[in-house]
């Protein structure tokens, strides 16, 4: 399907989450993911589907959820508890189903592991199919990449990690980042891309041809081939300086 929402979707979902009030912009679409209903609820935001097996909903919500059954096919969607896809990767289809291409995840991160890694693999399931999806939390965001350029944004300072996810991520270039490398080969058995940080001023940036230069360098990473799972987490340095 052709992309015509040029808004983003966003999802909230039952894990943790500790964030502050969801921002809805015209042309976003808003998905609460089974009992991600009780936090979109409690921040006074409306979603505009409601999806999930709700196994783990509180009964304090039962009522809520009640109007939403009642709007039916459009707004409700019911989904087995025995199912192959999860609750999230089901909402993820819908709202790439509807055009959007962009996806925002709420609640995705923390608690069980297991869901977490379902939900990294769903990040990987947009990704390969020309979309981008991250697992928002209060500092912590975690993306997806592929072959292309990452920018990170330049408000962002903090830690970045890099992984890779396919057995290699192969001629990887790391720019205006405190450790910085050129057309490397980073592998899925050896966690070299841990614990990177961004830099605040020109001249921090490691290596002798960013230092001489005298000016800012955006923080980026390009990937020749693989795919590579980045996690930012804001206002955290490292100790060892």
């Amino acid at each position: 399907m052709e992309n015509t929402n040029k808004g983003k979707c966003i999802l909230m979902c039952a894990g943790q989450y500790f964030g502050d009030k969801i921002e809805k912009a015209p042309g976003d679409l808003v998905i609460a993911v089974d009992g991600g209903l009780r936090y979109l609820i409690d921040r006074g935001v409306q979603p505009d589907l409601v999806i999930g097996d709700f196994d783990s909903l509180e009964s304090e919500y039962e009522d809520a959820l009640a109007q939403y059954r009642k709007a039916g096919d459009g707004v409700f969607y019911q989904l087995p508890v025995v199912k192959d896809d999860t609750d999230t990767l089901a909402a993820v289809k819908l709202g790439y189903e509807r055009g959007y291409r962009t996806f925002e995840i709420y609640g995705g991160l923390g608690g069980r592991l297991d869901h977490t890694m379902a939900n990294v693999q769903t990040l990987v399931w947009l990704v390969r199919r020309g979309a981008s999806g991250i697992l928002r939390d209060r500092e912590t965001d975690v993306t997806v990449i592929g072959k292309g350029v990452f920018r990170l944004p330049a408000s962002f300072e903090g830690t970045v990690s890099l992984f890779a996810l396919d057995e290699r991520l192969t001629d990887v270039t790391i720019q205006g980042m405190k450790y910085n490398v050129e057309h490397v080969t980073v592998t899925n058995d050896f966690p070299v891309g841990c614990s990177n940080e961004t830099v605040s001023r020109a001249g921090e940036a490691g290596g002798s041809e960013d230092k001489a230069a005298g000016s800012e360098i955006p923080a980026q990473i390009s990937i020749g081939s693989g795919t590579g799972l980045l996690i930012m987490t804001a206002h955290l340095k490292n100790r060892h300086h």
